[in-house]
């Protein structure tokens, strides 16, 4: 392999990780590979985001460009020869674009599996005092503030008035959910838009129909140890 097709095999390559990497570590890339398009307000509200967009497309197409030119400047049955092993490169690397493309979602997903792995002892600290008494009417608890009960009379979801904070300005608590033993926990903030649950032993997350009369499909779920699940239902 001459020098620059290393140097361009090592930039299709460092575009690759970059991307696997920030899909794993960012709150915001599910958000981000939804957007239809990316406006001069977004770029300027986000500019290390913009910088790292920038620089991982110079890196992938600037280099697969590069592929190409190789490919059909050069004639000679040696080159040639060279140059359909590159093209095989190409189609080889358009593969493992393509495959990561079709599981961004689970690398991010995994991510966020990983980041909340860490912030179960702030769960617990909202649920516990909750396993041991459910609150049966409107009130106020130090882990989680105010909070109105409903259904009323045998309530089963509780609206938080002043959202808890799990982890520092990423994620809150919205709401909490009994079912059947199960106490959810609905998250907002950077790192939100789930569901946080702690399950007794025998469950696990599914459908159900909160205390709202609002259903929530099950999309899938995965632990976070100590009865503990991320869960996201279909919007």
């Amino acid at each position: 392999m001459s020098r620059p097709s290393k140097w361009l095999w090592g930039s299709q390559i460092a575009a690759f990780c970059m991307l696997v990497i920030w899909a794993s570590v960012d709150p915001l890339f599910g958000s981000l590979i939804q957007s239809e398009s990316f406006s001069i307000q977004w770029m300027q509200a986000n500019p290390v985001r913009s910088v790292g967009i920038g620089l991982i497309a110079i890196l992938a197409v600037g280099s697969l460009l590069g592929w190409l030119f190789q490919f059909f400047a050069r004639s000679s049955p040696t080159v040639q020869h060279r140059s359909l092993a590159q093209l095989l490169a190409v189609v080889t690397l358009a593969g493992f674009w393509f495959a990561l493309a079709t599981h961004v979602d689970s690398i991010a997903w995994q991510g966020k599996r990983a980041r909340f792995a860490l912030r179960v002892e702030g769960l617990e600290h909202i649920v516990a005092p909750l396993r041991e008494e459910w609150p049966q009417h409107d009130g106020e608890l130090p882990a989680i503030g105010p909070f109105m009960a409903y259904p009323f009379g045998r309530p089963t979801t509780l609206v938080l008035l002043q959202a808890p904070s799990v982890s520092e300005q990423a994620v809150y608590v919205s709401a909490i959910e009994l079912q059947n033993g199960a106490i959810k926990l609905q998250l907002t903030g950077t790192d939100g838009g789930d569901w946080a649950e702690w399950h007794p032993p025998q469950s696990q997350p599914s459908s159900f129909v909160g205390g709202l009369s609002d259903p929530h499909e099950l999309e899938y779920a995965t632990s976070i140890g100590r009865g503990w699940y991320l869960v996201r239902y279909q919007s």
